[in-house]
């Protein structure tokens, strides 16, 4: 085993289990039942091979049913990772794959070398799969390392690299830009990895570009869903993302209750035509007819509330805006709302009053001011 490398303290390795593997090569489309010998998949980081070897089964069962010799799939895949043991565990498991399908050991060796690689995905001159291909699929669990957790000298390269590294946040929002920038028109990236950069002030970047460039296709929020081997508090998300315009989203909120079987029937249902929305075990999922635009937050929550937001998204201006001279804001901050905030019109100049919404004039659904200024 290499040694590890310096700027990194931990390499953020959480595994993921079979069937969350299985919806997610399902969702973006990379099934046995396609020519996958056509196919570019990607996976950034691939640790001891959780989705690594369910991928190249379903490329050995393609190629075994549309007539293609394995000797040819050199290109089909590319995986990365920077520790050297995983690499030689995942290119044995290739290996492996490949000689109980009928190749020989020298061909299998060879192939599987090829399609594993040593290299740090974040740095943009380790390899050269982004001159050679681009990525059809995009698929994996990208590490979860804060940038306080690299040194100095690798987060700063990390973040002129990426642009959406931005404020104190995870290495996995550089893994979701790389990936995204290397998809072909209509290519997918499926990761299953913290939700943080959706709801975080450190994800406004990433948030920008997906809505500018990409398409949201799939959240599954699964924040206490046993989705890898051992127990973590990570805030997970299925999300696929995708190089085509914004269309119809699908937002699915779980419990505990969700696993493999909920898991299966509702990719059968999203697969199926005339999809409007699913309900099963641990699991309900509504068809949004778009998804939350720019920078800000995107919200979560139950599909009745997803549907409200969007409606109100749809229907109205929004409440922070120049134009109108509203700003919404946690709080005005004062440190002394006893002094600075008044229900009396002729403590100040007209003009040093502003005029003050707060939660308790919205507790009845409908804007009713109780008089307050700043």
């Amino acid at each position: 085993m290499a040694s590890a490398d310096p700027d990194i303290q931990n390499y953020g390795a959480v595994f993921t289990r079979r069937w969350v593997v299985e919806v997610l090569l399902d969702l973006t489309g990379y099934t046995a039942d396609r020519d996958l010998g056509e196919t570019h998949l990607l996976e950034p980081s691939c640790g001891s091979g959780a989705f690594l070897g369910p991928a190249v089964e379903r490329l050995i069962a393609s190629a075994q049913e549309h007539g293609r010799d394995l000797r040819t799939l050199g290109d089909a895949v590319r995986a990365y990772d920077l520790q050297a043991d995983h690499v030689e565990i995942c290119r044995a498991l290739c290996r492996d794959l490949l000689v109980a399908a009928g190749e020989s050991l020298a061909d299998a060796t060879a192939l599987a070398a090829d399609w594993v690689r040593r290299a740090d995905f974040l740095l943009a001159g380790s390899f050269s799969l982004v001159e050679d291909h681009q990525a059809d699929v995009v698929i994996g669990n990208p590490p979860y390392i804060r940038y306080d957790d690299l040194s100095a000298d690798k987060a700063a390269l990390y973040r002129s690299t990426w642009t959406t590294m931005t404020g104190r946040g995870d290495i996995y929002v550089g893994f979701i830009e790389r990936s995204l920038r290397m998809l072909k028109p209509g290519g997918t990236v499926g990761f299953i990895c913290a939700d943080r950069w959706m709801r975080n002030a450190y994800g406004a970047g990433l948030r920008e570009l997906v809505a500018q460039r990409y398409a949201v296709e799939h959240v599954w929020t699964m924040h206490d869903v046993d989705a890898f081997e051992i127990p973590v508090s990570a805030y997970p998300a299925i999300t696929v993302l995708a190089n085509h315009a914004q269309s119809c989203a699908i937002a699915a909120d779980t419990t505990a209750e969700f696993g493999a079987s909920s898991a299966a029937a509702l990719v059968r249902a999203v697969r199926a035509d005339g999809f409007t929305g699913f309900s099963g075990e641990g699991v309900t999922a509504p068809l949004l007819p778009h998804w939350f635009d720019g920078g800000e937050l995107w919200p979560t929550g139950s599909p009745a509330r997803l549907a409200l937001i969007e409606a109100l998204n749809d229907r109205f201006a929004p409440l922070d805006d120049p134009g109108t001279g509203t700003k919404v804001s946690i709080g005005v901050a004062s440190g002394a709302d006893s002094v600075y905030v008044t229900k009396d019109p002729a403590v100040a100049e007209p003009d040093r009053l502003l005029p003050l919404a707060m939660r308790r004039d919205l507790m009845s659904g409908t804007f009713t001011w109780q008089g307050n200024y700043l």
